[in-house]
């Protein structure tokens, strides 16, 4: 082929053909960029396919991942709440030796030995890392990986401190008392007394609940994000409903927000918790909500845009309200829940 043009352009050249060749040559030059450009194309489309098929593989397996950990994170979630719930009735003065002979975890509710490795998932670095390479489409998804990534560095530093505290109280006792290391029941039956009696204690347990109580927020926040991430990679690959979004959210263990009437805004239904937890709410409509929350620490309402069709995780004491309208002009209540979430239609 190249000998075939080489010819060419040698006879319009002994012919002294030169504007034809003029034309030729460029018409040539013309073929060359042509090539080029389909060429570059076709080498664009099959990266494009390559990273597409990255983006689902990697999408798939950290779907894979979230659902591996669900058990895991349901179970220390139990178990916070109720180490948590022992510290305020022992604090409280609400124990009696009977309880402690009946539950050995009020032998120890100054220990924390859990690590969250395996909460670590080298797919949430793998896509933050090829976050360019994600089209807009996944852009509430990426929003929601770096939330939990965000809540899980949280997580494992308020380990860190919880495991510096535990460690310190460990030495202190061994100290300081001798029958804290013993076997004897005259020992046990001391360490109870210390437990129930010692106000210096409940004074450390306090401090100690304040940072585990931190804990709990970073455990129900993360619950919460992995279920949104989950419900949005339903929704990009599935193009589920709002009712089918919600489906799935109760299979993954959550409950609906109960509805109260908005004449109950007397509040004589609220419940008494400890602790602030974190909910998951999903915007279903095509305009932006406002969102009520009364807060924790006094009685006042606060407010809370939620775009249409985007997702946020808002921190609330179970037992109390969130309201759609305003306080002045209620159209729907609710009560937060644990494990619960509001889909707003």
């Amino acid at each position: 082929m190249a000998r075939f043009f080489r010819n060419i352009r040698q006879q319009l050249l002994v012919e002294n053909r030169f504007t034809r060749y003029l034309i030729y040559a460029i018409g040539e030059i013309f073929l060359v960029v042509v090539g080029i450009m389909i060429a570059v194309n076709f080498n664009n489309q099959n990266n494009d396919k390559k990273t597409k098929a990255e983006t689902v593989r990697l999408i798939a397996d950290l779907e894979k991942g979230l659902k591996t950990n669900q058990f895991l994170l349901d179970r220390f979630t139990g178990r916070f709440d109720a180490q948590d719930s022992l510290m305020g009735l022992l604090i409280d003065g609400k124990l009696t030796e009977e309880n402690f002979r009946r539950n050995r975890i009020l032998n120890d509710l100054m220990g924390n030995s859990t690590q969250y490795a395996w909460l670590q998932d080298e797919n949430i670095i793998t896509i933050l890392q090829k976050e360019r390479d994600f089209d807009p489409s996944y852009n509430q998804l990426i929003k929601l990986i770096k939330s939990y990534k965000t809540r899980l560095d949280d997580l494992e530093k308020t380990a860190e401190e919880l495991n510096e505290l535990s460690n310190w109280n460990e030495k202190f006792m061994a100290d300081n008392f001798d029958w804290y290391s013993g076997t004897t029941i005259e020992d046990r039956d001391k360490k109870i007394q210390y437990f129930l009696q010692d106000p210096f204690y409940k004074n450390r347990l306090s401090l100690f609940r304040k940072k585990f109580g931190n804990q709990i927020s970073h455990i129900t926040s993360m619950g919460a994000i992995r279920a949104a991430i989950m419900g949005e990679i339903k929704r990009l690959n599935e193009g589920i409903t709002n009712a089918q979004l919600g489906e799935f959210f109760k299979s993954l263990g959550m409950n609906p927000f109960p509805e109260l009437d908005c004449s109950e805004l007397n509040r004589e239904w609220e419940g008494s918790f400890s602790g602030l937890s974190f909910f998951l709410f999903f915007n279903g409509t095509d305009e932006t909500v406002t969102i009520y929350r009364l807060r924790e620490n006094v009685d006042a309402w606060e407010s809370f845009k939620i775009n249409p069709g985007e997702y946020e995780i808002f921190g609330q004491v179970p037992g109390r309200g969130f309201m759609i309208g305003s306080p002045d002009s209620c159209q729907k209540l609710f009560v937060a829940k644990k494990r619960g979430y509001l889909l707003i239609e």
